[in-house]
């Protein structure tokens, strides 16, 4: 097994993702959208999106859960809950458009925060 690429469960259909492949896109295109921060502060708020997207969670319906798990999981980031939120909401959108055909080779998009570029 490749040891890039996670399994995730959604219904009766196993996925496999490429978390380092997404990451790299993010820290790719990061700086299009709030030039304030570095890649390091996205980082927890990609990979908590991440995470919901692969254990099959709604993001809608884990929102009180995934702001507990950044509070733990944050370290050095200098976002707050409010400026992850939409960082985790486009990571875990931009897998399930991929999974879904939707938005193959599209950039990461931050609902609400505008383009910085």
């Amino acid at each position: 097994m490749n040891t890039n690429l996670f399994y995730g469960t959604r219904s009766n259909v196993v996925e496999v993702v490429d978390i380092e492949r997404e990451i790299a896109s993010w820290m790719r295109h990061y700086r299009q959208y709030v030039v304030v921060f570095r890649s390091d502060d996205y980082l927890p708020a990609v990979k908590l999106g991440l995470s919901a997207y692969l254990r099959g969670q709604s993001f809608d319906d884990c929102l009180e859960e995934l702001e507990k798990s950044y509070l733990r999981v944050r370290g050095e980031s200098r976002l707050d809950w409010y400026e992850a939120l939409p960082v985790a909401r486009a990571s875990w959108t931009r897998l399930a458009e991929q999974q879904s055909g939707g938005a193959a080779g599209r950039q990461p998009e931050l609902c609400g925060l505008g383009n910085a570029a």
